[in-house]
């Protein structure tokens, strides 16, 4: 891969800071090495799974809530907090993972 096609490829990574859907997706459509294309695959893959996760979580503890409701019982804000908290970490771990990604391609430039 060259210079060109790294730098863009780490960038795909780092644009989970700027823009994580959209310069993955558009680097993927534009760039024509195979390699640079798969480094774009994969940033995008990592930016959306967390958020599909989260979404997930949410829209699946709405039933549990509901039924709950009507008890005094800390279970359902517990379970909120938990989910909250295990989407929080999943968020984390792709941020680090992806500059972890974005520096790897940056430095096999030097390679």
């Amino acid at each position: 891969m060259n210079r060109d096609q790294s730098i863009i490829a780490s960038i795909c990574y780092f644009s989970v800071f700027f823009m994580p859907f959209i310069l993955p997706i558009v680097a993927y459509f534009v760039v024509d090495q195979k390699e640079t294309k798969r480094h774009a695959m994969r940033a995008f893959w990592s930016h959306l799974l967390p958020i599909a996760t989260g979404i997930i979580l949410v829209f699946g503890s709405i039933p549990f809530l509901l039924a709950t409701q009507a008890s005094d019982s800390l279970i359902p804000v517990m379970t909120m907090f938990i989910l909250s908290f295990l989407v929080a970490i999943g968020f984390l771990i792709s941020v680090i993972w992806n500059i972890i990604q974005g520096i790897k391609v940056l430095q096999s430039i030097k390679s």
